[in-house]
């Protein structure tokens, strides 16, 4: 049955509003919906809503005219939520000033959050997927739906899904996501400071757990593949989040050679590191789907996650799953993997980098 008509001429549309307010890896995998929209609307006014999380992926994009950010009350910005609550209301008054002929909610599922924050722009239509019975009664947030997609996709596909209800789409999705030369710069002094040339072949190894969701890699598999690739006279670099830094340190320092170690609250900063590597090694998550967009090919590590909706985008990526726990893959498995990258990559001085001053 075909898809009912959209309510507006592409003519009536100015000013847009697209709202994407979930993680880091999600909003990376949005990242072709800009281009797309800029395509089919050259003239229009393209803004974004994102939380404050994710705002570096979307900073600097050319698709892009305008971000809004917010910060979420969990997210802990604010001692008090309602401190939080208050914030956010007056990011929304500002979004409504503007006056947008057009929302988006661009997330794959319905989500209550998300179809509230598009019905609170104030735009006379608002496009989003269509609610489950569960979730009818917040059905009035949008006015223009898309039945959920059901086939098994990537998650670019699926944030497309949602556009092509309007015949938006683009025939190359690419990843985007915008270095500022200031970035590259902090990059190249990380690896001035250990003495390793951007010249060589260098593996980097993301220490990256999410028990609460059943994610992670147990720390000895990164420290074995770590050993292996000493003893091969490899280059490597060890990366984590702010919040795992002791426990990594202590966990290299133990490690003949100590792995130097790279860290930063700054998304883009953590980017330039993984732009200038010819390897990331990494469990799926928001990292992963970050240094698929600054091109560098990655080793990524599923466990229960369906890797045909989250592998990392490209055809250059190594996926390995064994099953639903990510620690039945063996690190000779990994470093096997490396190798076959490392053998045939380039430095990362050949790669190119998209940089804006």
């Amino acid at each position: 049955m075909p898809a009912a008509k959209i309510p507006f001429q592409r003519s009536q549309i100015r000013k847009i509003l697209v709202v994407r307010n979930d993680n880091i890896g999600d909003v990376v995998c949005t990242t072709p919906c800009f281009e797309a929209l800029r395509r089919h609307f050259p003239k229009a006014f393209i803004s974004v809503l994102v939380c404050r999380l994710t705002e570096e992926v979307v900073t600097g994009n050319p698709f892009i005219d305008k971000v809004f950010v917010y910060d979420k009350a969990k997210h802990g910005r604010y001692k008090n939520s309602l401190i939080a609550w208050w914030k956010q209301f007056n990011v929304l008054q500002k979004v409504r000033k503007e006056g947008f002929d057009l929302a988006i909610g661009i997330r794959s599922e319905f989500s209550r959050s998300q179809a509230w924050l598009v019905y609170a722009s104030g735009a006379p239509y608002r496009l989003g997927v269509k609610p489950s019975r569960k979730n009818r009664k917040f059905s009035f947030f949008y006015n223009v739906y898309v039945e959920q997609l059901k086939d098994n996709v990537h998650e670019i596909e699926r944030s497309l899904h949602i556009l092509r209800r309007m015949g938006v789409d683009i025939d190359e999705k690419r990843l985007f996501l915008k270095l500022l030369t200031k970035n590259v710069k902090k990059a190249n002094n990380f690896f001035s400071k250990y003495g390793i040339s951007i010249d060589s072949k260098i593996v980097c190894v993301n220490f990256s757990r999410r028990i609460e969701e059943g994610r992670y890699w147990n720390y000895e598999n990164y420290v074995a593949v770590l050993k292996r690739l000493q003893k091969h006279k490899i280059q490597a670099i060890a990366t984590c989040s702010p919040d795992e830094e002791t426990i990594v340190r202590n966990l290299l320092n133990s490690i003949s050679n100590s792995v130097p170690l790279y860290h930063s609250k700054s998304l883009k900063d953590f980017a330039a590191v993984i732009s200038l590597c010819s390897v990331f090694v990494t469990i799926d998550g928001g990292p992963m789907h970050v240094a698929a967009a600054v091109g560098t090919p990655v080793i990524a590590l599923f466990g229960k996650t369906d890797p045909k909706t989250w592998s990392p985008w490209g055809d250059q990526h190594t996926v390995i799953r064994k099953g639903d726990d990510h620690n039945l893959i063996k690190p000779g498995e990994v470093f096997d993997a490396i190798m076959n990258i490392v053998k045939t990559k380039k430095t990362s001085s050949q790669k190119g980098i998209n940089l804006a001053s």
